[in-house]
């Protein structure tokens, strides 16, 4: 048996290696890279929830929010709690300006603390008071909006002529319906005594001016939302024949003179 010479086997590793880097580099690496959410998309993700760049002239508006604030009878309250609903269509004259006309509807529930001994509130014998009142309110409202950034995103490509958008507005509206149920309890025995109707009563029956603040969002094909804020001027009317609450007492007749207060709504509904 001969033996193999060193030339030899110099030759075969130098063959062996290279067969060995000729598969390394035919092998296929795999390699994950993380997943990023980018800016982009979700800008993209925004304008298709909110319909940026659907074009939208007119928008039926069905919304509803929780209310418990009251004008009046909010002397001696011990629980109260209402709901709002907002039935209205809004139009677009341009891109920039709307009109809106529609309803507001209050619904009110006040229940008031017990007295714990007979009161006579008004000094004449009389042991009787309130201590469970509904009341039903329904405002017509017209009003217009100014989307003060609409033309400027249309022109940029980033938004169409549609109500996703921030405004400033100005609504007027006006009570058509006023009525309140009231239980009146004797205040000695706790018996109910009547129940009253009331149509037409307290400063609710006055105009309202809305001077605000707003912005609008379509959420999807059938959803909005609309927060707006702003001063709420009502502008009183005294009457011809008797004051305010027709009682007889000219005590109320302060409220004949206008008056302002922080207005906020945040309504969530349909629109279609």
């Amino acid at each position: 048996m001969k033996a193999i010479s060193t030339p030899f086997l110099t030759l075969l590793a130098a063959l062996a290696l290279g067969c060995l880097q000729t598969a390394h580099a035919q092998q296929t690496t795999y390699s994950q890279e993380d997943s990023a959410v980018t800016t982009g998309e979700l800008k993209r993700l925004y304008r298709y929830i909110t319909r940026a760049n659907v074009e939208e002239k007119t928008l039926l508006k069905l919304g509803f929010w929780p209310n418990a604030g009251d004008r009046d009878y909010t002397g001696r309250p011990s629980f109260r709690i209402g709901l709002n609903a907002d039935v209205s269509v809004e139009r677009k004259i341009t891109p920039s300006f709307s009109v809106l006309a529609g309803f507001d509807v209050m619904l009110r529930y006040n229940r008031f603390r017990r007295f714990d001994v007979p009161y006579d509130q008004h000094g004449n014998g009389d042991l009787t008071d309130t201590d469970k009142m509904v009341r039903n309110l329904m405002y017509a409202k017209i009003g217009t909006r100014y989307y003060y950034s609409m033309a400027k995103n249309i022109r940029k490509g980033r938004s169409a002529n549609n109500f996703s958008g921030n405004y400033a507005g100005l609504q007027v509206s006006k009570v058509i319906v006023n009525q309140t149920n009231r239980r009146i309890y004797d205040t000695k025995t706790g018996q109910t005594v009547r129940t009253d109707r009331i149509n037409g009563i307290g400063t609710y029956d006055f105009p309202v001016v809305f001077p605000h603040w707003g912005m609008q969002r379509r959420m999807g094909r059938l959803g909005f939302v609309d927060v707006n804020a702003g001063p709420e001027i009502t502008v009183p009317h005294k009457y011809d024949s008797a004051p305010i609450f027709n009682d007889g007492s000219h005590f109320f007749e302060k409220y004949y003179k206008p008056t302002v207060a922080l207005r906020v709504n945040a309504v969530i509904g349909l629109g279609w």
